[in-house]
């Protein structure tokens, strides 16, 4: 289960590169550590398989946060870390993971307005946002 405190570090760190990164590609770009994009992915990737069990978001909302979420990350890594990146997430038994851990604790997590209101927050900035990367 994910924590709070990193749920929120998340979030700002997140919020303010959606906001305030500059569109850069290739060496010029500021760089995230791959552990940290790893952890970063797979907590937006349930906050969106979250959103899609809760109702808060169809399966193509969800799909579409995704794919942005990987796009802004592999972004801002090396191209070796951002294909293995790709990679982890594109593994078979990923996506089915995460959305197994969102629908088994969907009783508890529908509930909580914390996660309501960030996915609401992570998918304005992600729209905000689809076509810089």
């Amino acid at each position: 289960m994910f924590h709070r405190r990193v749920l929120c570090k998340l979030a700002v760190t997140l919020l303010v590169g959606f906001s305030s990164l500059p569109v850069q590609a290739g060496e010029n770009a500021p760089r995230y550590e791959y552990s940290v994009a790893v952890q970063e992915i797979t907590q937006l990737y349930w906050l969106a398989e979250t959103a899609n069990s809760c109702g808060w978001a169809t399966r193509q909302e969800a799909d579409q946060f995704e794919a942005f979420a990987v796009r802004f990350l592999t972004a801002h890594l090396s191209g070796v870390h951002g294909a293995a990146l790709f990679s982890m997430i594109s593994e078979a038994g990923f996506q089915p993971a995460v959305q197994r851990v969102a629908l088994e604790n969907r009783a508890h997590n529908c509930d909580q307005d914390r996660w309501k209101n960030g996915w609401a927050t992570f998918k304005s900035a992600a729209d905000e946002n689809a076509t810089r990367y």
